[in-house]
């Protein structure tokens, strides 16, 4: 039985390496923003149907990495992969503007 453990172990960790997840990271009644993590296809999935639960009719604005906090002295950015989209038209004349998501004002 205890060598079944390791074995066991090993084929749950590669089931989860093979996973991939999409965390909203901001959402309004006129778009969001949805962070991908894990295998790449299997997120966008995750991500299609959350944009799709969000409005029927969306627009990816834009995807790819992007910089997340300030980079350390002499160092680089961690970036994480993100995708922002509008739902339909986007919002309408004269609404406020969504609020940033990269903490600074």
């Amino acid at each position: 039985m205890l060598r079944l453990l390791p074995r066991a172990l090993i084929g749950a960790v590669l089931a989860l390496a093979a996973c991939g997840t999409a965390r909203i990271v901001q959402k309004t009644a006129y778009g969001g923003v949805i962070e991908l993590q894990g295998d790449h296809n299997k997120a966008m999935e995750q991500a299609n149907e959350e944009m799709a639960a969000t409005c029927t009719d969306f627009l990816v604005l834009r995807e790819g990495f992007e910089p997340v906090g300030d980079p350390p002295p002499g160092g680089a950015a961690a970036t994480v992969y993100r995708v922002r989209y509008q739902c339909g038209d986007g919002a309408p004349a004269g609404a406020a503007p969504p609020p940033r998501d990269d903490g600074k004002l």
